[in-house]
């Protein structure tokens, strides 16, 4: 899970919505990466939107949706021959916005949590990619407000989730995906 510092916005459209609407419509392939864990409320965020969107989109054969749980590092294999131009990263995130609210985190206010036997940072994983694939890589983050486990995810973060897979079904529709 990401932390972001507070930043205004104009109102109307998500900031969010337009600058992925930009990299969408300049990517060839694009692959989505849903990162969480179901089973901690709020943190199966990234999971959700991704499920959803994979329902949403079927088949196309330049995006790839991926669900890469509690270890998304375990998937660079399978990102890296896939070549994607962008790769979208969902996962809750911890920030000053309201519970369900979708927003792009910045590579440096993702927290580099250092690295285990069992995962890397995502700002390292972020890089990677980056670096190794030769893509640009969007963190996505949706607010989180309960990470208990055991608890399902919070009404407004099942909203959030299933907003976003729908608005990236349709700039994916819309870009000749």
């Amino acid at each position: 899970m990401a932390t972001h510092k507070a930043k205004k916005r104009d109102a109307g459209r998500p900031a969010w919505q337009e600058a992925l609407r930009r990299e969408i419509a300049a990517a060839g392939k694009v692959l989505v990466l849903g990162i969480g864990n179901p089973d901690k409320a709020d943190d199966a965020a990234g999971i959700l939107a991704a499920e959803g969107l994979k329902k949403a989109l079927g088949g196309r054969a330049r995006i790839k949706v991926l669900l890469g749980y509690e270890t998304p590092e375990n998937l660079t294999g399978e990102i890296r021959a896939f070549a994607p131009r962008l790769v979208i990263m969902i996962d809750a995130a911890l920030g000053a916005h309201a519970p369900g609210t979708v927003f792009v985190v910045k590579r440096e206010d993702i927290p580099d949590e250092g690295v285990s036997t069992h995962k890397i940072s995502l700002r390292m994983l972020v890089a990677y990619l980056e670096e190794t694939v030769g893509c640009k890589a969007v963190f996505l983050g949706i607010q989180a407000s309960d990470l208990e486990l055991g608890k399902p995810a919070t009404a407004a973060v099942e909203r959030a989730a299933q907003g976003l897979a729908a608005s990236l079904a349709a700039m994916f529709r819309s870009s000749s995906a």
